[in-house]
């Protein structure tokens, strides 16, 4: 059996719970750590720039701005290429020995995600570009699809001209969830991180709507003060907004809304005014006897909403990643809709994670690297195209 590996991201506590609690002895877990360079701020930038550097090194040549459209096959099924686009002309790469697909996943597609998802609209936190171009590719010639439906999501606000929604974060635990009405419908605190947007997914079919998209998270003037709401080094929008420490800027905008009184809360909200006063009070109520009977949020994070003022920011499920796409064996091997191998064509990362129902905590970058690995081996082991 070969060792598991985990990386460094912004999930590590969680490694180090998950697997400290299941692992502590084990023998086949090894953990690997780069050490950042002076200026590297951002968690994910030290892994990142070691790889590049690595590939400059070696003098790989790498092409942006170069979309491919399609994978090419020969007369006997092989994959010896794919049909690319620069600059507005079609350029085929002739592949040296094999293919291989790693073109992330497909949280900013609105077609796949309304197609295999529960909720509906869902935003992303990530990049723009992950717009399901592999999955398309590898539909076109064949290709089994696998674990389309899982998600990795959160919750995040979908501010006004920006693509990406901004992931919200707070720092006590003064706050609750609610739908569109007013009504709480989840366990806030205690939930996978990874997992929240699965929460939102409910329909309801008296009134034909999701009722919790979008919904809105109501909190305190102490946990408002308590820092940024965005903590700005993750997602795709930290290199384009520094959210204030107290959030007062972002009042200010709008994008958190401020009240006196529970009754002007539901008004800014377009909530259900009694039906929201009832929610604060009953969960209120649980924070005196230390007891959720709706929900089981611990006690540890029963903390009423004392006010005024209240706050609220509008929330939407919110997609980190996805892991469908083209099925793959342990050879990283891309298989057909019979289950057999399409030849020369290989796959890593995030398209056809081998993720399936529930996203396993920090382990999107060791699977990255180790089938990145194991798909190179078997690329090079293959014979060259005549």
């Amino acid at each position: 059996m070969g060792k598991l590996v985990t990386f460094p991201c912004l999930t590590a506590h969680y490694q180090q719970h998950i697997f400290g609690a299941y692992f502590q002895k084990g023998e086949t877990m090894s953990r690997v750590n780069v050490k950042p360079k002076e200026g590297e701020g951002f968690p994910l930038a030290p892994l990142w720039n070691l790889l590049k550097e690595n590939i400059e090194r070696r003098g790989i040549k790498t092409l942006t701005g170069t979309p491919v459209k399609e994978l090419v096959r020969s007369d006997k099924g092989g994959i010896v290429g794919a049909m690319t686009e620069h600059d507005g002309k079609r350029i085929f790469i002739k592949a040296k020995k094999a293919v291989v697909l790693a073109t992330g996943g497909y949280e900013n597609d609105p077609a796949l995600k309304w197609e295999y998802y529960p909720c509906r609209p869902i935003t992303f936190v990530g990049s723009p570009g992950n717009t399901g171009d592999g999955v398309r590719i590898a539909q076109k010639i064949g290709a089994q699809m696998w674990h389309m439906t899982n998600m990795v999501s959160t919750f995040a606000f979908q501010a006004p001209g920006y693509e990406a929604a901004f992931p919200i974060h707070f720092r006590t635990s003064e706050f609750i969830f609610v739908d569109k009405y007013g009504r709480r419908f989840m366990r806030e605190k205690g939930v996978d991180v990874h997992d929240y947007g699965r929460g939102f997914a409910y329909f309801d079919t008296d009134r034909l709507e999701y009722t919790r998209i979008p919904s809105w998270d109501i909190f305190t003037e102490d946990n408002r003060q308590a820092g940024p709401l965005f903590r700005g080094r993750e997602g795709y929008n930290r290199e384009f907004y520094k959210w204030s420490d107290d959030n007062s800027a972002e009042i200010a905008k709008g994008w958190v809304i401020q009240a006196q009184s529970l009754a002007e809360l539901a008004r800014k909200m377009s909530a259900d005014e009694s039906i929201l006063g009832n929610t604060i009070a009953t969960y209120n109520g649980y924070c005196k006897t230390g007891k959720d009977t709706d929900f089981g949020r611990p006690k540890e994070h029963l903390l009423a909403l004392d006010g005024p003022p209240y706050y609220a920011i509008q929330i939407m499920p919110t997609l980190w990643c996805t892991q469908g796409g083209p099925r793959r064996d342990k050879e990283a091997r891309v298989l057909d809709v019979d289950g057999k191998p399409i030849p020369r064509l290989y796959s890593a990362g995030e398209l056809g994670s081998i993720t399936g129902f529930l996203y396993q905590g920090g382990s999107d970058l060791a699977e990255s690297i180790v089938f990145g690995k194991i798909a190179a081996r078997s690329a090079v082991a293959e014979k060259s195209i005549n």
